[in-house]
């Protein structure tokens, strides 16, 4: 079996989108492996790196994004024989995702290309890298 349990990175991006048509479609191969999607909530101001610790009411409003997004994905998973589960998380998109991966038992990590190039990707690095770099399992990024 080319693996068993699949973990999708996904946030709502056509990318995501993308990543998680690819596990689905490598899912289809088998109907014992798992598909598991993992959205991650960042505590982290976009492209400043700046933490900050936001108020209840703001976590609570993100949280609930999170969660419209992880229903974007359901509506994929539903159509498929295949047993799948979806976790929203808090932390570092990149952390997390490892973090998730090792926990769960996945055997392959498929993720979204955010398409950086030049020096944006230089300094701002992206999740998909990052995932890549420190992954002790196999990762499929999707473009």
């Amino acid at each position: 079996m080319l693996c068993s349990k699949i973990l999708v990175a996904y946030d709502g991006s056509d990318q995501a989108e993308k990543a998680l048509l690819k596990a689905v479609e490598l899912a289809k191969l088998n109907e014992q492996i798992e598909i598991l999607v993992l959205h991650v909530v960042s505590p982290s101001a976009p492209y400043t790196g700046y933490e900050y610790i936001p108020s209840p009411d703001i976590i609570e409003l993100v949280m609930k994004q999170g969660s419209k997004t992880l229903q974007q994905a359901e509506k994929v998973l539903a159509g498929i024989p295949n047993k799948w589960n979806k976790a929203l998380h808090k932390g570092y998109p990149a952390e997390t995702i490892l973090d998730y991966a090792k926990t769960s038992g996945c055997d392959l990590i498929v993720i979204g290309s955010r398409g950086l190039s030049g020096l944006k990707e230089l300094f701002l690095g992206s999740v998909s890298h990052n995932v890549v770099q420190h992954s002790p399992v196999p990762v499929l990024v999707v473009k």
